[in-house]
């Protein structure tokens, strides 16, 4: 019977509930300098060992804006701090254009430009990816330990009549999917393939980047060339101005012809400012294609007269595309995808898979191994039954193949293309430098007797400003002709692979 307490019938189990909770809040204080010292430093610890710290990534940054720094302290500087530069896996085809200058600045991109550092990473992420796809041929181990305490609040009530129970456990299990028709060995190599196809990218990206790096580097030169030649054509300019206003001033002349000498010096000084304006632009895109500030200077060729052109060796076989590390990579997705038809296929057959446990419970630690229990387990998976899924899946996968197959035919077309048309351009651009650094040449002796001749009074000003503008754009002319000279040659390189028919040695 229970004791009347004055408390009306449906508040009275309340009541003894909130005496069990007090009385469980004051057992559980006893205790707390212990366990809430042990709870402090565990969660210290937890938190040390699960939480990683934050560092921002390290960039070496100007104090100020256009702060010229030294490219040859970056350099070293990076390299201090990133160590030996990783193999480029390419063949180092800049050296056959034997400027020292060019082999520094191609190692430092491609040992420090952060666009390749993030093919490179997702080449190690596929590889890692394969290796993670490798552990399905192995059985796959589990273990668990589990410990739990329970009192009731309602003692009286309880079947161990307001004691503690403790139960404790500990289960191992093992797992093997028999891999019958070889669905597992096609995810693998659907995974090794991808991995393969992300390092021929790599490769490429490499290849690219030192292509792109040895066309900014001579395309500074070539605007370095044309900057040179603006500041002569603005002496020149401004030493006409003062003949014209000599003459002026002795009433020789009339009064057009200061106005006409003060416009075409004012034309040369706009050139010269748009083309010291393009030289910064080429240069900021260097230094960030060596992975450093865009305010970092190099030692640079004042014009191209010092470039050197290798020679292509004569008849290039086709099975130079072999090389393309582009092809190779569509290639190898080929055959990813067609591992991948096989794996979305054979995923819908029965799937048999093994389940070995072994586990034991006890309510005494001491006991926890006494009455242990295993279990062997077969499961038969029928996925096929799910018809419209295994089609459509089926047909998804051979689409993507499909696909990756046009993919590569058009790469092939389109580097056979490109080959043809950097052979092409190779030779009418030698042609054409060769023509036009004939014109610049003649020209410029027209300016020059052209300014005899108005001297003497033969000619007016404007015929004499007419061949001066004449020389000053056929210079320009010979010097972007080289300039495309020097790019279809590294444009050939890049389209074969990395090559012009030789093999290079990796030491400079």
């Amino acid at each position: 019977m229970i004791r009347s307490t004055g408390l009306p019938r449906p508040l009275h189990h309340l009541h003894r509930l909130r005496r069990a909770r007090h009385a469980l809040v004051a057992r559980a204080a006893a205790t707390l300098p212990t366990a809430g010292a042990f709870a402090a430093a565990a969660l210290v610890c937890g938190c040390s060992l699960t939480r990683a710290t934050y560092e921002r990534p390290a960039l070496d940054i100007p104090a100020q804006y256009q702060a010229t720094l030294d490219g040859a302290a970056a350099v070293a500087a990076s390299r201090s701090v990133a160590g030996a530069p990783e193999a480029a896996d390419i063949d180092p085809w800049w050296h056959a254009f034997r400027d020292p200058e060019l082999d520094t600045l191609i190692s430092q991109a491609l040992a420090a430009n952060p666009a390749l550092a993030i093919k490179a990473l997702q080449a190690d992420r596929d590889a890692l990816q394969a290796g993670l796809a490798g552990a399905n041929r192995w059985p796959q181990f589990s273990a668990s330990v589990t410990g739990s305490k329970s009192r009731a609040l309602d003692g009286n009530r309880a079947p161990y009549n307001g004691q503690t129970q403790t139960v404790s456990g500990a289960s191992v299990s093992i797992t093997y999917e028999v891999d019958v028709w070889n669905k597992l060995a096609a995810q693998r190599d659907a995974a090794h393939w991808q991995a393969a196809a992300s390092a021929w990218d790599r490769r490429a990206a490499a290849l690219s980047l030192s292509s792109q790096v040895a066309s900014l580097y001579w395309r500074v030169a070539y605007l370095n060339e044309n900057v040179s030649s603006a500041q002569e054509d603005l002496r020149a300019a401004e030493h006409v101005v003062a003949l014209v206003e000599a003459k002026r001033r002795a009433g020789a002349v009339s009064g057009i012809d200061p106005v006409q000498a003060h416009q075409d010096r004012d034309a040369v000084a706009g050139a010269l400012a748009n083309w010291e304006r393009l030289r910064d632009a080429a240069r900021h895109s260097l230094a960030v294609a060596l992975g450093l500030p865009p305010q970092t200077r190099f030692a640079e060729n004042v014009s191209l007269a010092q470039a050197y052109l290798p020679e292509v060796s004569p008849g290039l076989p086709a099975s130079l595309l072999a090389r393309r590390p582009d092809l190779a990579a569509a290639e190898t997705r080929v055959r990813a995808r067609l591992a991948d038809v096989d794996a979305a296929r054979l995923s819908f057959y029965p799937t048999f898979t093994l389940t070995g446990t072994a586990g034991t419970t006890s309510d005494s630690l001491s006991r926890l191994l006494a009455n242990p229990v295993g279990t062997l387990a077969a499961t038969i998976a029928l996925p096929f039954l799910q018809v419209q899924t295994a089609r459509f899946t089926t047909a998804i996968a051979r689409n993507d193949y499909e696909q990756s197959v046009a993919s590569f035919r058009n790469a092939l077309l389109s580097a056979l293309n490109e080959v043809e048309d950097a052979l092409t351009a190779r030779g009418a651009t030698a042609s054409q430098y060769a023509s036009l650094a004939r014109a610049a040449t003649l020209a410029q002796r027209a300016a020059e007797l052209s300014g005899a001749r108005y001297r003497a009074g033969d000619i007016d000003l404007q015929s004499w400003l007419d061949a001066q503008r004449l020389a000053r754009q056929a210079r320009r002319n010979a010097a972007q002709s080289r300039l495309d000279q020097i790019d279809a040659t590294l444009t050939l390189v890049k389209a074969l692979g990395g090559t012009l028919g030789e093999t290079f040695d990796s030491s400079p």
